[in-house]
């Protein structure tokens, strides 16, 4: 209905930035935002956003969100979304429309969209035989050619769609002169010490969808204290799906610490001198800052029968593997590690990152699709 009312007016010289997933403009959303405001004259947007509570409380919200978005797609000369969006794929988009997927992985770990059909994770068979989902990009952005194949296969879109020589708008935090004032405001907000080792604990989340997005709870913090309390701190970082706390002991909330209203994990990775998860793309941007990362998965069959991924997950991640609390420990006491694996990580998975790719997104996409 909203489309069909906005395609019969002019086509507004407009950016539409657009998600399902959060209520204020994240990651590269959030980085688009800034640049199209910091151009003289600022460049002309809208933002539209929404994330309805699960189940039957979030149907209103929901449909009257659906009537918005596509009044709007049916409006833009520029539409850009950053994860799966529904409102696309049930409409024909109107000649003058550019629609940019900037996704918010910089690269394929875990299959999505079209490659888990025959997982309990992603999108229903009956409703692909419907609505063509990740159907009707007229772009899609992409750190690497290699993660564009795959994603390719994910959104049915052909790889001549995919740029991959812009970079990554959200990786812009990580360069650049503002560095040092992000480190010193995250510090403060969480009141870390000097002196200490910070270790980023970012798990992604479990469940069949992202509305019941849960976050697992085996590594035990007493034990993590009890090897390195002298002299690391956790900080803890959750999927931003999950709606609901980790529990943290009370004794051990000087030791770890929940980070997770933090609304950029990359500006916790500045502060962060090894990355501690299990599944997250974020490896993908914490491989530019060159540290360390290690990978606890006790439940990594179980993951690979739910979603699966696109390479070998035991000899392609860029860091060793654990099952228990007690193995990844030791492993962060000992505090050694395979830089040149790191490395090699960073170079396979990023064309360019250099801290000007929102820049170059706006010069090269935006105003070309605003004319």
């Amino acid at each position: 209905m909203g489309f069909a009312l906005g395609r019969r007016l002019p086509l507004q010289r407009q950016v539409v930035l657009a998600s399902t997933a959060a209520t204020a403009p994240t990651g590269n959303l959030a980085f688009i935002r800034a640049e199209l405001e910091r151009r003289d004259p600022p460049i002309p947007y809208r933002v539209l956003m929404s994330r309805p509570p699960s189940g039957w409380k979030g149907v209103p919200e929901n449909l009257i969100y659906n009537v918005r978005a596509g009044y709007h797609l049916g409006r833009a000369k520029l539409f850009v979304v950053d994860d799966y969006y529904f409102p696309i794929y049930v409409i024909t988009p109107r000649e003058g429309t550019t629609i940019v997927q900037t996704w918010h992985a910089s690269g394929a770990f875990k299959k999505i969209g079209w490659s888990v059909l025959d997982k309990t994770f992603g999108a229903d068979e009956r409703l692909v035989e419907k609505v063509a989902i990740h159907s009707n990009y007229t772009i899609c952005l992409m750190a690497s050619k290699a993660s564009a194949v795959h994603y390719a296969e994910a959104f049915r879109q052909p790889l001549e769609r995919f740029v991959t020589d812009i970079g990554m708008p959200r990786t812009d935090v990580l360069f650049g002169p503002a560095v040092p004032d992000i480190e010193a405001a995250v510090r403060a907000k969480y009141r870390l010490p000097p002196g200490k080792r910070v270790v980023l604990y970012a798990p992604t989340f479990r469940g069949a969808t992202v509305r019941e997005a849960t976050s697992p709870h085996d590594l035990d913090f007493r034990e993590l204290y009890r090897v390195l309390g002298e002299d690391h701190l956790i900080l803890l970082k959750l999927h931003p799906f999950v709606r609901e706390a980790q529990p943290i002991p009370p004794e051990l909330r000087s030791f770890a610490i929940d980070a997770s209203d933090h609304p950029d994990i990359h500006e916790l990775m500045l502060v962060s001198d090894v990355l501690v998860t299990d599944y997250s793309s974020a490896i993908f941007e914490f491989s530019l800052l060159g540290r360390p990362m290690a990978f606890f998965a006790p439940d990594q069959a179980d993951y690979v029968d739910e979603r699966g991924f696109y390479w070998d997950y035991g000899t392609g991640v860029p860091g060793p593997v654990f099952e228990t609390t007690a193995e990844l420990a030791q492993w962060l006491r000992a505090g050694v590690w395979d830089q040149a694996r790191i490395d090699r990580f960073r170079a396979e998975s990023f064309e360019v990152a250099d801290g000007h790719a929102t820049e170059r997104f706006v010069d090269r996409i935006v105003l070309p699709a605003l004319g």
